[in-house]
């Protein structure tokens, strides 16, 4: 059994942490993986949340806000030589799971793993689940999604540790492995809940690309290019596909039209979605 680290980066989250810790918790062998919620720059009862909810958790406070500040102080606290797991909070995830995720790390070879997102779309906008379907087409998840849920053996994860201050934390660790260091794990399945309204989809959008494109003037140039021309060729041979994938490439192209008109504006560095964040 493989002895591991999830770490749990959690802003202003009380009203939904206690799923996300309610899935993840059932079957979790929790004498050998460690649990840490780092709650970061929050001004509700995220931290109060945590430790109900899951009490064998180390929760972590601290007054500054920020992803990649929360995930370092995690990574500190985490077990020495043993690999990662970064959860974020707003996710649906078993423990069999996250264990799958874990297993390919046992090879040399594989520094990194990710499954597969599922988005939830049952209470959205019949714009956003237009784009959904559309999404879903992009050929970059045949290997998975890196992001939300991803794991990284002890030697990946001192190769990305400590994290820089960017928005892009997911995509910015995903470039620092190339494809072969990654596993994709079929069996790990997650679910993410799409924004319910466009407007919240746009920022969501806009704060991805965002960050993509920080993480590119970096140097980390994404493996994946010429998937829109991939998708756009198969909405010809495909006409019945054709209205949701050509909704979605718009669409993008119009965030990324708004980036470039915005480029000398100040922007939020962090275009959360609200719509998601409920009780449950």
């Amino acid at each position: 059994m493989t002895v591991a680290t999830i770490l749990i980066p959690a802003h202003n989250e009380a009203d939904i942490l206690g799923r996300t810790l309610w899935y993840l918790s059932r079957g979790l062998p929790l004498d050998l993986v460690r649990v840490i919620v780092i709650a970061n720059g929050c001004t509700d009862a995220t931290a109060a949340r945590a430790r109900a909810a899951l009490p064998q958790a180390k929760v972590i406070e601290t007054d500054r806000a920020g992803k990649c500040h929360a995930l370092n102080l995690g990574y500190r606290a985490a077990i020495p030589g043993a690999p990662i797991v970064c959860l974020d909070a707003d996710l649906d995830v078993t423990a069999e799971s996250l264990l799958a995720l874990l297993a390919p790390l046992s090879r040399g070879t594989v520094l990194a793993a990710c499954g597969q997102m599922d988005v939830e779309t049952s209470e959205v906008s019949a714009a956003v689940r237009f784009f959904y379907e559309g999404w879903r087409s992009n050929p970059y998840f045949a290997q998975g999604k890196f992001g939300g849920v991803f794991a990284l053996s002890a030697e990946g994860a001192a190769r990305v540790f400590p994290l820089p201050e960017i928005t892009a934390d997911d995509e910015f660790i995903r470039r620092s492995f190339t494809p072969a260091e990654i596993a994709f794990v079929p069996d790990c399945r997650f679910v993410a809940r799409a924004p319910k309204t466009l407007a919240s989809l746009l920022g969501v959008r806009r704060r991805s690309l965002r960050g993509a494109q920080e993480v590119t003037r970096m140097g980390k140039i994404s493996p994946e290019r010429g998937s829109g021309r991939r998708m756009l060729r198969h909405a010809l041979v495909s006409p019945s596909d054709a209205p949701p994938i050509l909704f979605f490439l718009m669409l993008t192209i119009w965030v990324r039209l708004s980036l470039f008109v915005r480029r000398n504006a100040t922007a939020p560095r962090w275009e959360r979605d609200l719509t998601t964040r409920r009780v449950g």
